[in-house]
This record gives C-alpha cells, sequence and structure tokens, in this order.
C-alpha cells in the first residue's frame, strides 16, 4: 500500500514537472526594420499593450526594434502568435507605419470596453439668467412748477407818509385794494384748483410707484429664493457627478484586473500583461518593447493603449493620444504639438511650447511650462514653474501652479467646479478674479477692488505697478481659488 502510495506520489511530481517544462518556456521574437527618410518623415505609431522609447541621432535613417517575449505558452501556441505578426512595421522615405496585434485567439473578451470613460460627458446646468432688479423702475420727472399769478404791488412813500400821515395811509391802502379785482381773484382761484389737480396727480403716481416697488421686492426676494435652491441643486448634481466619476473608476479598475495583473514601470523592462486564450482560461504574460532610432526632424503621430511612452530629447511636433498610457519626456515642443492623454499619467521636465488635454488623468506634472494650452477634466495637474504663458482651462480637477517667474507675461486659467492653488509672482502685475458661487482666498498686500452682484464677484487689482504689461485672469464657476505668496 506504500509503495502504491510512492508511486503515485512520484507520477504527480513527474505530471507537474512536465507541465511546467511544456508551459513555462519564454519565447522571444525580434522584430528589427531601417528606413532612410528624407527631412519630416512621419513615424505613426498604432500600439498597444506595448512599451515604446524614442532616440534621436544625426542620421536620416530611422531604425525600429521591436522585441516580443512570450511567457507560460507552449512552441505551437508562440509560433502561432508570432505568425499573426505581434508587431508590424512598413514604410518609405516620407512615412513609417508601426503598429502591435493581439491575434485572433489572444482576444480578450471583458465588457471593460463598454465603460466608455474617454466620453463620459458630464453635463453641468446651467443657472437662470437673473435680471437686474429695478432696472425698470422708472423714476418720474419732477413736475412743471405752475406760476403763480404776480401779486400787484403799490409802493409805499415812506416820505410822503411822514408829510400827509393818515390820509395818504388811506390813499395808499384804497389803490392796493383796487389792485385784486374781481379778474385777479378768478386767476387765484383757476391757479389754485390746477396746483390741486396736480397734487391728486402726483399721489396717484406714489401710490403706483409703491405698488411697483413692492411687486420688485417680491420678484427679488422670489429670484433670490430660486438662485439659492439652483445653487443647492447645482452642489447636490456635483457631488453626484463626483460620486458617479468614483464608481466609474472603481468599475474600471475592478474590470481591469481581469485583463492585466501586473503593469510595472520600472526600469528593468516593459509592462507585463496578463491574457486569456481562446480555451481554457490560462494566463500568458507578454512583454512587448519597441526602440525606435530616428532624425531630430522626424515627426511623431501616436495612438497608444495600454503602455509606457518614453520620447526622445527635444521632441517637437508630437501629435499623440494616449489611453492608460504612461508618459515620460524631457522637453517638448512645437507650435503644431498636441497631446491627448486619457487615464494616463504625465511627466514632462520642460515644456516649451504646444497644447496639451488631459481627461481623467490622476498623475500630471509639468516641471517647467514656458507656452502652454492646456484643457483639464477631472485630472489633477501640477505645474512647478510657469516662465512665460499659460492658457488652462479646468473642469473638476485639482490644478496646481507652485511658482511664476516674475518676468512671465500671462496666464489666463477658467475653472469649473473645480480647485486652484496658484503661488503668485513677487514682480509685478495686474490681476482680474471673476468668481461665480466661488471662494477666493488671497494676500492681504495685494491691491485689490470688489465688486459684488448676486452670487457673481469681481477683483480687480495689481501687485507694484498697475500699469505692468503682465496679467493673471482668473475665472471660476463653483470653485475654490487659493493664492498664495
Amino acid at each position: 500500500m506504500k509503495s502504491l502510495q510512492q508511486i503515485f506520489r512520484i507520477s504527480t511530481a513527474l505530471l507537474l514537472l512536465l507541465s511546467v517544462g511544456v508551459y513555462g518556456q519564454k519565447q522571444t521574437k525580434t522584430y528589427k526594420e531601417s528606413f532612410k527618410v528624407g527631412k519630416d518623415a512621419v513615424i505613426d505609431i498604432n500600439t498597444s499593450y506595448a512599451d515604446i522609447e524614442f532616440e534621436t541621432w544625426d542620421k536620416d535613417e530611422v531604425v525600429v526594434e521591436a522585441t516580443v517575449e512570450l511567457d507560460g505558452a507552449t512552441d505551437e501556441e508562440a509560433a502561432d502568435y508570432f505568425e499573426e505578426a505581434a508587431v508590424e512595421i512598413k514604410g518609405n522615405s516620407r512615412e513609417i507605419e508601426i503598429s502591435t496585434n493581439s491575434g485572433r485567439s489572444w482576444a480578450y473578451r471583458t465588457n471593460f470596453d463598454r465603460v466608455d470613460l474617454d466620453n463620459f460627458v458630464i453635463e453641468i446646468p446651467e443657472l437662470p439668467e437673473l435680471e437686474p432688479l429695478f432696472l425698470d423702475l422708472e423714476i418720474p420727472e419732477l413736475p412743471e412748477l405752475m406760476e403763480m399769478p404776480p401779486i400787484p404791488f403799490t409802493n409805499f412813500d415812506y416820505n410822503a407818509y411822514k408829510e400827509e400821515g393818515e390820509e395818504y395811509m388811506q390813499k395808499w391802502q384804497k389803490e392796493f385794494s383796487e389792485q385784486f379785482d374781481e379778474d385777479y381773484r378768478d386767476r387765484m382761484e383757476q391757479w389754485a384748483e390746477r396746483i390741486k389737480e396736480r397734487a391728486e396727480v402726483l399721489q396717484q403716481r406714489r401710490e403706483e410707484r409703491e405698488e411697483r416697488r413692492q411687486e420688485l421686492l417680491e420678484q427679488r426676494n422670489e429670484l433670490r429664493e430660486r438662485a439659492r435652491e439652483e445653487r443647492e441643486r447645482v452642489r447636490e448634481e456635483r457631488d453626484r457627478v463626483r460620486e458617479e466619476r468614483d464608481r466609474i473608476r472603481d468599475e474600471e479598475r475592478r474590470l481591469r484586473k481581469n485583463i492585466i495583473i501586473s503593469q510595472d514601470y520600472d526600469d528593468d523592462g516593459p509592462n507585463v500583461f496578463y491574457r486569456w486564450s481562446d480555451g481554457a482560461e490560462r494566463k500568458y504574460k507578454v512583454k512587448k518593447k519597441i526602440k525606435i532610432r530616428m532624425p531630430k526632424s522626424a515627426r511623431l503621430k501616436m495612438n497608444v493603449r495600454h503602455g509606457e511612452v518614453k520620447l526622445a530629447e527635444n521632441t517637437r511636433n508630437i501629435d499623440a493620444t494616449l489611453s492608460y498610457t504612461r508618459l515620460l519626456a524631457s522637453s517638448i515642443g512645437g507650435d503644431k504639438t498636441s497631446i491627448i492623454a486619457s487615464h494616463s499619467p504625465v511627466s514632462v521636465r520642460r515644456w516649451d511650447y504646444g497644447k496639451l488635454k488631459t481627461d481623467f488623468s490622476d498623475d500630471v506634472k509639468l516641471d517647467q511650462v514656458r507656452d502652454l494650452v492646456l484643457y483639464s477634466n477631472s485630472s489633477d495637474v501640477r505645474i512647478e514653474e510657469l516662465l512665460s504663458s499659460a492658457q488652462i482651462r479646468n473642469n473638476l480637477g485639482v490644478l496646481q501652479i507652485n511658482s511664476i517667474a516674475d518676468s512671465f507675461k500671462d496666464m489666463d486659467i477658467s475653472i469649473q467646479y473645480g480647485e486652484l492653488f496658484c503661488e503668485l509672482p513677487s514682480g509685478a502685475y495686474r490681476i482680474y478674479v471673476d468668481g461665480t458661487s466661488s471662494k477666493l482666498s488671497s494676500p492681504a498686500y495685494l491691491v485689490l477692488d470688489r465688486t459684488k452682484k448676486l452670487n457673481n464677484t469681481v477683483h480687480r487689482g495689481y501687485h507694484l505697478n498697475k500699469n505692468t504689461p503682465r496679467s493673471i485672469n482668473i475665472r471660476s464657476e463653483y470653485s475654490d481659488v487659493v493664492l498664495e505668496d
């Protein structure tokens, strides 16, 4: 009986070793192509689950070397995978295309792709337009003063009175009385009647104005109540949107665990991805690493999903769309540069010029910025130092600017349902902050004029010199703005 148990244990161990031998092998294949190129050649990259590294040199040549490592597959499975062109490289002197292909039997099936976070639109309700109160309150014109009939008056001769005495006094009284004849009394009565009519009209107008004033006061109170209810509704909507965003992110992370078990960003090698096969639910490790050597004049066009991109130094005029991809760069510039990063961390040491759009990216760091156009949606963005100019729109995210050079040119920020933390420069600048239902915190030394109208507050001011050409403009809606020295 013991001998049978020993035989069974030995058989089981041999089967396990055989399984490891069959399925534990690493299969590697390298794809390499080179192209002689002219000036401004375009390198078009469309990859998924691959790490890409760029290097520039002084040759008019592009060399692409891709290494694919497959772990956990049999020789037959690996041969089938490599036969279906895991990496495809083709091109000519003007354009080179690089793409990856998972293969038919390697396509994973989950409902992850149905979570369309990139097209997730947050509808921000518009507040009702509140008309200025008392705008149509008419200020009555002052009534024309009706001329009173002239009062007849006979000069009193004091010298004659001293000479004639009582006789002159009776004569003067008779002449004075004759001036107030019947015609004069009629004119006085008519004047009094017109005065009475005018007084009645004025009284009626006063009553109408009082009624109108009461109506406007009621309208004002009603508008204030509507505005308060609308602000409360918007706050609830904002909280709901944030909860929904967090829920989607949690769902996203849960679903990604079924596809990507490990995704390392260290320097030892490319990312590791686990895939399902069509048959048994067995896991494979796939590593794809693509290295591209190119002239400095070459232009990059990229659509990269799930991976890591390391750009060469002084990359210019790049057109990139990144999803779930880490971007690392020394310097980026060029007036045609445009990068869209969704769910992608970004780290750039120096941003010289170009446009950047981030969606649902939690770690976006730009060390030095010279000239930037940034649209940020539900992302956390940190700029260590702004050297010259920035135009930034931030929606439902956090924007942090740790320093601004005294020689900067201008900074224009629009923030909605977000947070802004900004260290102000020590040099001269003009500042304008237009906040709607927002909170502003600023240093006491700033010279600011404040204008408030309903839920909108405008601050205008300057630091050191009100005529300086350098300017900071901030527009905020339902946001917190913190300016620090």
